[in-house]
């Protein structure tokens, strides 16, 4: 009976006498060494205890006997050892003596397999680190999404202090300081894992941009456990972004839209006005006397004053309407819903009172004046590249007639501003 039990015990248990051979040894201790449990009697048990592959003692049997005469009476132990096969396994092995009334007459040996549970503490012990370690914010949420634990990392970037993150909604953490965050988690919408970027703010104030990816931890049957927060700072990334797309769309001298973003809002605005059966109008201003004053009062004073033209214009136009500047001293204004060539030409008396008026150049006086072009949708074009040339060539006109001024587009006047131009 009592080696029917030692049999079913999951544990290796060896028996030795004095001398330190076996004289007994359970079948989960041959399932252990890869050995036949009964032929392991008689063997002296440091020929089975042996360090395994990777150890510094590899091949080289365990000083069992001498740990054992050593004393205490008990200990426990780790090992790295090695099967007959020469694969190897992590054990904790004890070792404790067994008496004939008060002589000592052999010792039991218990050991069990604990490679798997030295490498899970590995990975929890890596896991650990990288939590703690890693440049990126991470947060943990429990199955009901209320935070658990937050790193440093995260703790660098908001300026909160973990009390002020632990036992808080998920949402509402991650929405700390964001524009319009309403604390909803994306991921309870589809079930799915989810990343979005958002402008924040941290607790002091600073502004960043986070790169989000939240995910949700699940069982076998697919309940959520926990929820993964991976918050990055990505605001150099947006910063750079932003100043490439603003480079691309803004004239860099004025900040007025640049001839490519000017061209993308005429055409939005000429398909916008299509389909609601509404009017655009836009306007091609050309500044008079600009070319005097760059070259007699120098770039400098030249750009001056096409910042200040676009402060003007801005000031001179309605609410809607677009300000661009297609470049050198051209400029143009969309102007939707405009009514009628009378609704637009007030619009056009404002800008040539504004632009006639001196400017000061660092000290010094500059006057200018300006030609404006001016051409509706649909009543004289029906695509934005017709509306842009007829403005062009109403410029053109106006200028002709002693400049500031402005004109509205006619069909005649493509051959008058033709020959005009063909005779310069």
């Amino acid at each position: 009976m009592t080696t029917q039990i030692l049999d079913a015990a999951s544990n290796g248990i060896i028996a030795v006498d004095a001398d330190g051979k076996v004289v007994f040894a359970n079948s989960a201790a041959g399932d252990l060494m890869n050995r036949d449990a009964a032929a392991m009697a008689g063997v002296n048990v440091e020929r089975l205890f042996v360090f395994g592959g990777g150890h510094l003692n590899a091949g080289r049997p365990l000083p069992l006997l001498a740990q054992i005469r050593g004393g205490p009476y008990y200990l426990e132990r780790e090992a790295h050892l090695a099967r007959s096969d020469g694969e190897s396994f992590e054990a904790v092995y004890t070792v404790a003596p067994f008496r004939a009334g008060r002589e000592i007459v052999g010792y039991v040996i218990t050991f069990r397999d604990v490679t798997e549970r030295r490498r899970a503490e590995a990975e929890l012990r890596l896991a650990g680190a990288v939590f703690e370690y890693s440049p990126d914010g991470l947060i943990v949420a429990d199955a009901n999404g209320r935070v658990t634990k937050s790193n440093p990392a995260y703790r660098r970037v908001t300026n909160l202090e973990e009390a002020e993150i632990v036992g808080q909604p998920l949402g509402a953490v991650l929405n700390h300081g964001a524009q319009g965050g309403d604390g909803a988690l994306p991921i309870e919408e589809n079930g799915e894992d989810a990343q979005w970027e958002q402008w924040c703010k941290s607790k002091t104030g600073r502004r960043y941009a986070a790169r989000i990816s939240l995910s949700a931890v699940r069982d076998a049957d697919g309940v959520v456990q926990q929820y993964i927060a991976i918050v990055s700072d990505v605001t150099q990334r947006k910063l750079d972004e932003e100043k490439i797309i603003y480079q691309a769309n803004y004239d860099q001298l004025t900040g007025l839209p640049n001839r490519t973003l000017f061209m993308d809002r005429l055409t939005r605005r000429v398909l916008e006005g299509k389909r609601a059966k509404t009017s655009v109008g836009l306007m091609f201003i050309d500044l008079d006397g600009f070319k005097a004053i760059n070259d007699t009062m120098g770039h400098d004073a030249g750009d001056l004053l096409l910042k200040s033209t676009a402060r003007r214009l801005e000031k001179s136009v309605r609410e809607a309407d677009t300000v661009a500047r297609l470049g050198g001293d051209e400029f143009t204004v969309i102007m939707p819903l405009i009514d009628n060539f009378e609704a637009a030409a007030v619009v056009a008396q404002r800008i040539i009172k504004s632009l006639t008026e001196p400017f000061d150049l660092a000290g010094r006086e500059g006057r200018i004046s300006a030609s404006i072009g001016i051409s509706l949708l649909p009543a004289q074009a029906t695509t934005a590249s017709q509306l842009l040339h007829n403005a062009d060539v109403a410029m053109y006109f106006a200028k002709r007639q002693g400049k500031a001024n402005y004109q509205l587009y006619r069909p005649d006047l493509e051959d008058t501003v033709q020959v005009q131009e063909r005779a310069l």
